[in-house]
């Protein structure tokens, strides 16, 4: 029996002393366990919302990295294009034959990259390309009432391979911003007019296309629910006070804007001090024909809307704050 266990235990000693090893080998292995290769670190669908700067420009930055299992020991030059099969592929998947909901391609004379190639440093895992688009050249060759996508891919690496197609490749689909567009929360009224018909709306959204321009939808109107939604732009005009107006360049839409104003408030952030909650609150009436029915319906809209967001006290040093 005494020679049994000294047995066991020496099979048992020997096994742990091979499993140590194994594992002290595992510690010190160099060579790679999986293939490095370099893809875009936002791949596939992306939403931005680039903030329109003062000379109507905007900048959409593209984030490349490497991956594997070890420090990259290398530089790698990677090179960019724009890739429409991609986009194409994309609008016939989501919308068939429905066309005029298809995403834009940006045109080519509207934006330009700031290099030709990229190069992730030796030691380093990510590289940045910035893409810088011009909104005035966007209104000349197109409209900016149109919904983008860049589609992009890499389509070269050099000191790495790339990695599987879907990770090298993004489409970037394309919003602006400025100081008080976005997606407004309230109550709207559509009301036909010399009839008991009306409907209700529970937000709008206002796109920016300048600093001081941001445009929406008339009524219940959106890009998913009229197909010719483009007929329904309205657009909305800040001065440096703050006041704003309606403004429409469909005579179709024989639009009346009866009243509009946007008013803030800033109240104190008590979970985070650095910042203030800033609610925005837009009101409009006004009135247009709805051409969507075969005959032209004059129709009124009422509403107000509201918008919240976190904005950093030292940025809004001057504003008036409630308690």
């Amino acid at each position: 029996m005494t020679q049994f266990r000294y047995k066991k235990y020496r099979l048992i000693g020997v096994v742990l002393v091979l499993l140590s090893f194994g594992l002290g080998a595992c510690d010190r292995l160099e060579d790679e366990l999986f293939e490095k290769n370099s893809y875009i670190v936002r791949n596939g669908w992306q939403d931005y919302e680039l903030t329109v700067t003062e000379d109507n420009m905007a900048v959409l930055p593209i984030y490349f990295g490497v991956n594997g299992t070890s420090a990259n020991d290398k530089d790698i030059t990677v090179t960019m294009e724009v890739d429409q099969d991609t986009l194409d592929r994309y609008n016939w998947e989501k919308y068939k034959n429905q066309t005029s909901l298809y995403y834009k391609i940006l045109s080519p004379e509207t934006y330009v990259f700031d290099n030709s190639s990229w190069t992730i440093p030796r030691g380093e895992l990510n590289a940045s390309a910035y893409i810088t688009i011009d909104l005035t050249k966007i209104s000349q060759v197109g409209s900016l009432y149109d919904d983008y996508v860049l589609p992009l891919r890499i389509s070269s690496s050099i000191g790495e391979p790339m990695g599987k197609s879907k990770y090298t490749k993004v489409l970037a689909h394309i919003g602006f911003k400025n100081n008080y567009s976005g997606i407004y929360s309230g109550k709207g009224v559509v009301t036909q007019q010399g009839t008991s018909y009306t409907t209700e709306t529970t937000s709008t959204h206002l796109y920016a296309i300048n600093n001081d321009v941001c445009y929406m939808f008339v009524g219940e109107k959106t890009r998913l629910n009229t197909a010719d939604y483009l007929d329904y732009v309205v657009e909305i005009h800040r001065d440096m006070f703050g006041n704003i107006t309606l403004v429409s360049k469909n005579p179709d839409l024989q639009f009346n804007p009866y009243s509009a104003k946007l008013t803030r408030k800033y109240t104190h952030n008590y979970t985070d001090q650095r910042y203030y909650t800033e609610v925005t609150t837009i009101e409009m009436s006004y009135a247009y024909v709805d051409n969507t029915q075969g005959e032209p319906l004059k129709m009124t809209f009422d509403g107000t809307f509201s918008m919240s967001r976190d904005v950093l006290r030292v940025e809004y040093p001057d504003v008036d704050v409630e308690e």
